[in-house]
């Protein structure tokens, strides 16, 4: 009851920005595949999205020579593509030369292929895992931002939607200046929420800042099984099931009504051994 409470409490307190996207009438779904092979089995991809309602497919691309079969089969399912990429050490990088080099490939495959293009990118570059940015969080994160904006500048011009995913812990490190800066350079930010149960208070302020530029927010759940990766019982839904992360999503929506959400699952592995199971 005192949850439920909460959320209202939240839905009628929480303040609208000046250009707070629209939401949908359902929330959009998303799914992670790091699997390269999957370019080569477009039906795989559309029966499990179809099983989940999945509208975007973010897909790591071993190469684009080949790539607009896989894309024009999804496009025509109604399913858009993303390029997942990331290295964390363009995350070094002020002037975003790497990242900028890779959305180069994007766009000369897009001009080859107006008619099944790949939308945009979801960027997974995470330089907080690396010593250095341990070592001198505040620079680290000034050469990161620099980097993500001079890459959302190429994107925008290009005319590709660029969505940045980001740990939900950078305010909670005194970063919120730069958190503030690398959401206001995309045009999505999609926030890895580890804390099983805790998701709205989790990224509060990650909503709040995403409502304040007008950006769309996704919120990923994790599915992975326990022990990969350090994954604990708190931070996957691998034993606790879909129906409980649908729970949490829809609590998301809830708490923070004048946000567009995109429920995002990672990965496609684990879901499809939920599914069998």
């Amino acid at each position: 009851m005192l949850v439920g409470l909460g959320l209202i409490a939240l839905s009628v307190l929480w303040p609208r920005g000046p250009e707070a996207p629209e939401r949908a009438e359902t929330s959009p779904r998303g799914m992670f595949e790091w699997d390269e092979a999957a370019v080569e089995d477009p039906a795989a991809a559309i029966q499990l999205a179809e099983r989940l309602e999945i509208g975007r497919w973010y897909q790591e691309f071993g190469g684009y020579d080949g790539a607009e079969a896989f894309v024009a089969a999804l496009r025509e399912a109604g399913i858009e593509v993303y390029a997942l990429l990331g290295a964390t050490e363009w995350g070094f990088e002020a002037d975003g030369a790497s990242f900028i080099a890779a959305l180069r490939e994007i766009v000369t495959y897009n001009r080859a292929h107006p008619d099944q293009p790949i939308a945009g990118v979801m960027a997974d570059i995470e330089p907080y895992t690396q010593a250095r940015f341990k070592e001198d969080p505040e620079g680290s994160m000034a050469l990161y931002v620099s980097g993500m904006e001079k890459a959302y500048g190429y994107a925008k011009a290009n005319e590709l939607t660029l969505i940045t995913c980001i740990a939900r812990h950078y305010d909670d490190q005194g970063l919120t200046e730069g958190l503030e800066r690398l959401i206001a350079a995309s045009d999505e930010v999609a926030v890895m929420n580890y804390d099983c149960g805790g998701e709205v208070a989790a990224i509060r302020t990650e909503a709040e800042l995403s409502l304040k530029h007008g950006k769309r927010l996704h919120c990923i759940l994790e599915f992975q099984e326990v022990g990969k990766h350090g994954l604990t019982e708190a931070k996957t839904y691998r034993n606790k099931g879909l129906d409980a992360a649908k729970a949490a999503f829809e609590a998301v929506d809830a708490a923070y009504p004048k946000l567009d959400i995109v429920w995002d699952y990672h990965w496609s592995q684990p879901i499809r051994e939920m599914l069998e199971e």
